[in-house]
């Protein structure tokens, strides 16, 4: 099973966040999190970012993604409370269920 490389945890494939670095290669982590918090120490490094969308499973590059954060954690150890959505309707959904606010894109990158 694929672990974060961030902190070393396995991935759940509905929160998989893949980092794709300007060599090619990738750095996997278990969610938005870790890679939030690797991401801070290495943007110049980064290419593009993937996330999941958790209602489907579906891979999408992040600036097509629709952000929430809200009460529902998705990781116990970080305490993780950002959602990943394809769907706006899908992210609003979540965040009145779960009294959340959609939130920007945590991977901006200064161009």
């Amino acid at each position: 099973n694929p672990r974060c490389d961030f902190d070393g945890s396995s991935i759940p494939p509905i929160y998989e966040v893949d980092i794709v670095l300007s060599d090619r290669s990738a750095k996997k982590f278990c969610s938005i999190y870790c890679a939030v918090q690797w991401f801070k120490n290495n943007a110049p490094l980064v290419d593009h970012i993937i996330v999941t969308d958790e209602m489907r499973g579906k891979k999408i590059d992040s600036n097509m993604a629709y952000f929430v954060e809200s009460e529902l954690i998705t990781n116990e150890t970080n305490d993780n409370r950002i959602h990943v959505f394809q769907q706006r309707q899908d992210a609003l959904t979540h965040a009145e269920k779960f009294h959340g606010t959609i939130t920007d894109d945590p991977f901006t990158m200064d161009e």
